[in-house]
């Protein structure tokens, strides 16, 4: 009978699991030495290797003739346990057990001594599913269990324990294992398997896995049943993620702000991607490795692999560190309103795409700053004696033929200053604290201090500014108590695509620019 992966290279050994070194010497070292504890609290994300050692343990304290702290596998008693027919190792799953009459059923049961082991090892799963009087029923059992019975909790959820229990227990974080560590397993289960594949194909596996070893294995499995050799582009396929190449395309469109170039890449993305969120966060997931590339200098803090890391480094000197936060940010927002509205991803994607490549569709801080950092770029290549390279110019808007265009320079009204509100900061932070969802549309929004007298606070997509206009007179309160001025009638909501008679004046931006 067939049996999965995972099941099948499931270690039987503390020496076998990987990228848990630190625990295993440990558990290793208490069977060793005959000083085991009566209960164990083992917590940490899925497929990380938590009930792996919980069963390892339990077949260590009772195994007849341990190895270095390991079960020697060949004993009477390891044999029992690993053909699962002995009654003394009891797997409780507390997702589909989590009453008080199964815990209490579990304490009258402890008083019996084992049928064929020397010990009684209880491994509860999930064990923050326990309801409330279940914990009360084990806590005094679990403080002070019977000298033959073993206790081993495990939990992804350890904040929903309650102090008393986990303060009962002696506990072990099982943190993500390192992509390394899964490419060295997964590969040595692919040799195993005599599943032809590429390195390269191996560390997609272990990027889309997230430290759990038992996904990357599942996905490891997943592809080998197609047959192929698994490269790259045959894994991405498969998975239903982008390959590496699309996404450098998209990046490389961005980079050269060239708009139509994105388009073609995304137009092709999306034929390829089970969903347009997925392909969204790649590319955060891409930014983000180029932003910590550029941060450092280093490809040792990123997830990706050795000839990613080359492609990278030559792309991240078309970026400075601005404009990556300012990607990665926007990137972002869209995602949250792929989530909102998620009938709406596409258009959400393709205006997304259009902001990156013209900061200055965006009036939010990380848009200013990266076009100011743009600007210190130019300031530096001119004084080295480069020219910079010109930014693209949008085309000239038509002018009517009957109407010549010194007449339409006349009539167009005359523009007001304005100034970033340097304490817009404090007025987004009080309308969070009296309302949290405000934040959800605030991170849109930038307010303005504007000659006129007004107090101009624009947002940069309709949506978050129909949700602003609905609350607009806590808006109004918020500016009037962290300004010290302005009335509700002089405090103006609008959409920062519409602010044709507006324009922005900042010292800094008119600095470099009369240095450039």
């Amino acid at each position: 009978m067939y049996q999965a992966l995972y099941r099948k290279y499931r270690p039987k050994v503390f020496s076998d699991v990987v990228g848990r070194d630190a625990i295993t010497a440990v558990l290793r070292g208490q069977v060793k030495s005959g000083r085991v504890s009566h209960a164990y609290l083992f917590c940490g994300m899925r497929g990380s290797g938590k009930t792996t050692c919980a069963k390892i343990l339990a077949k260590a304290v009772n195994c007849l003739s341990p190895v270095n702290g390991d079960p020697c596998g060949e004993c009477e008693a390891c044999r029992a346990i690993d053909s699962g027919l002995t009654l003394d190792i009891v797997e409780m799953d507390a997702a589909s057990n989590n009453g008080v009459n199964e815990v209490r059923d579990m304490i009258e049961q402890l008083t019996y001594t084992p049928s064929e082991l020397r010990m009684r090892v209880y491994i509860i799963d999930e064990v923050h599913m326990l309801t409330a009087a279940a914990f009360n029923a084990l806590l005094k059992t679990l403080e002070e269990p019977p000298a033959h019975v073993m206790f081993i909790l495990a939990t992804t959820e350890v904040h929903k324990l309650p102090a008393t229990i986990v303060s009962r227990c002696q506990r072990y974080d099982f943190d993500r294992i390192p992509m390394d560590d899964i490419v060295r397993r997964l590969r040595f289960i692919a040799d195993s398997e005599n599943i032809s594949c590429d390195d390269d194909a191996l560390y997609v596996m272990a990027k889309l896995s997230s430290g759990a070893l038992r996904d990357a294995i599942g996905y490891l499995e997943l592809c080998a049943a197609s047959g192929r050799h698994l490269d790259e582009k045959t894994v991405s396929s498969l998975l239903g993620t982008s390959s590496y190449d699309t996404l450098l395309s998209i990046a490389d469109a961005v980079s050269a702000k060239d708009v139509a170039a994105s388009f073609r890449a995304l137009d092709d993305a999306y034929s390829r991607v089970n969903d347009i969120a997925v392909l969204w966060f790649e590319l955060v997931s891409l930014f983000r490795d180029l932003l910590v590339l550029k941060a450092t200098g280093s490809g040792k803090y990123t997830d990706a692999t050795p000839s990613q890391i080359t492609r990278l480094s030559g792309m991240s000197g078309r970026f400075n560190r601005e404009k990556l936060m300012y990607t990665i940010r926007t990137m972002e927002d869209a995602i949250y309103l792929m989530q909102r509205t998620p009938s709406q991803k596409r258009v959400i994607a393709d205006m997304c795409v259009i902001r990156l490549c013209d900061e200055k569709l965006n009036t939010g801080a990380d848009a200013l700053a990266s076009r100011i950092a743009a600007l210190e770029d130019n300031m530096t290549m001119l004084s080295a004696g480069v020219a910079p390279s010109p930014a693209p110019k949008s085309e000239p808007a038509a002018v009517p033929a009957e109407k010549p265009a010194e007449k339409v320079i006349a009539q167009a009204p005359p523009k007001t200053a304005m100034r970033i509100s340097r304490k817009f900061a404090d007025i987004a932070s009080k309308l969070s604290d009296a309302d949290p969802s405000a934040a959800s549309w605030l991170s849109s929004a930038q307010g303005y201090e504007c000659d006129n007298g007004t107090y101009r606070i624009t947002f940069s997509n309709a949506f978050a500014l129909g949700i602003a206009k609905q609350s607009k007179s806590d808006i109004d309160r918020a500016v009037i108590t962290v300004t010290g001025k302005y009335t509700p009638d002089t405090v103006i909501l609008a959409d920062a695509g519409n602010d044709k008679n507006y324009e922005l004046i900042d010292d800094v931006i008119e600095a470099l620019q009369e240095e450039t």
